[in-house]
């Protein structure tokens, strides 16, 4: 079994193919209305473990980071703490594990990227921009305020981004972006 540990889920499931194991992979997780896009989650435990034989089906649990402070695991009450700890506050927010991903720069401690300007994109080419400068770590928030999830990021637009754009960002630095129906104004 390869670590996946710390992985995106949509890496993790590629990199168990790639072990060699061809059926479905347990996956435990994945909020209120499951795993949508497997890109938007982080594998947190994996069984069996690292470098163990996969002799059943894989199990692997997954959260939208994995600090415990955002967990979507559980009934719909004990998820609107979690999705309300993602509106913007003034408090710092919490940093996940960075995620496994090639180096860019091997003379620092840690990883960076210069945060892209993503206000006024579609949330789907927002994070695909993202993606592409190495930062995994990102969570959307309904900017009105109504907490609502954001099914398909196709369909919704960034209104307001944290880090600010042009800030030299780690990578294990939890991105967040805003966001609004297409149909909808920033407020």
């Amino acid at each position: 079994m390869p670590d996946v540990v710390s992985a995106r889920l949509d890496v993790a499931l590629s990199d168990i193919e790639r072990a060699g194991f061809e059926d479905e992979v347990e996956v435990i997780g994945g909020g209120m209305f499951g795993v949508v896009d497997e890109s938007n989650w982080v594998v947190c435990e994996q069984e069996p473990s690292t470098s163990e034989e996969i002799g059943a089906k894989p199990r692997l649990t997954v959260d939208r980071s994995c600090d415990g402070e955002d967990s979507t695991d559980g009934d719909a009450a004990a998820q609107a703490p979690a999705e309300k700890a993602e509106q913007p506050t003034s408090a710092p927010k919490p940093k996940p594990k960075p995620t496994k991903k090639p180096t860019k720069k091997a003379d620092t401690d840690e990883d960076t990227f210069v945060m892209p300007a993503t206000v006024g994109m579609v949330l789907q080419d927002a994070q695909d921009l993202l993606q592409s400068q190495g930062s995994f770590v990102l969570t959307q928030t309904d900017a009105t305020g109504a907490e609502r999830f954001q099914v398909l990021d196709s369909g919704w637009k960034v209104c307001w981004q944290d880090p600010a754009p042009g800030t030299v960002t780690p990578l294990s630095t939890m991105v967040d972006l805003g966001t609004v129906k297409l149909d909808e104004r920033c407020p």
